[in-house]
């Protein structure tokens, strides 16, 4: 490598222009062209998200529509539920897409234990969010009975999550 007398920096031309000391490359920098790049997600959990994000919006037409469904509540379902379950689903869905890539890809975050963020800390958090989201569902049940099954698509999307980051621990 040659230096630059005038910038006072290192020339980093080479294969591992994008990292310190040749390892993965640092946050917020793409990795080198050649990189193999890490598969995406299955697209039907896109999809999965998309009904996600429009449930709340058609239970607040289908409240319009007829306000005595639910007993009345079917707007407080819609807006509670947006809230306290769809919101926090959609983003358990974005870091487990995150978790997915960097796992497949075999990156590393930086400074943070190999230990906190591999395939064993992917395998234990993917247990802790069924275990969660199965019991946020029964609470769910007990709490509004029937009415719970609007709960679904995002249950089902926290499942979808917990899936993906376990099958990113077993690559």
């Amino acid at each position: 490598m040659s230096a630059d007398p005038q910038a006072g920096s290192e020339d980093r031309s080479g294969p591992d222009a994008g990292s310190p000391a040749g390892g993965p490359p640092a946050a917020g920098r793409r990795p080198p062209a050649g990189a193999p790049r890490a598969p995406g997600p299955p697209a039907w959990i896109f999809v999965l998200g998309l009904v996600t994000v429009l449930e709340p919006p058609v239970l607040i037409a289908a409240w319009f529509a007829d306000r005595g469904l639910a007993g009345g509540d079917l707007l407080a379902y819609a807006l509670v539920g947006g809230l306290f379950i769809t919101l926090p689903s959609l983003a358990i869905l974005g870091l487990a897409v995150i978790w997915y890539r960097r796992l497949a890809a075999g990156r590393s975050v930086p400074g943070l234990p190999p230990a906190l963020t591999g395939a064993g800390a992917s395998r234990v958090s993917a247990i802790a969010l069924v275990v969660s989201t199965v019991l946020l569902g029964l609470v769910l049940v007990l709490l509004l009975g029937r009415w719970s099954a609007v709960a679904l698509p995002p249950l089902v999307l926290s499942l979808a999550s917990a899936w993906l980051m376990g099958r990113a621990a077993a690559r």
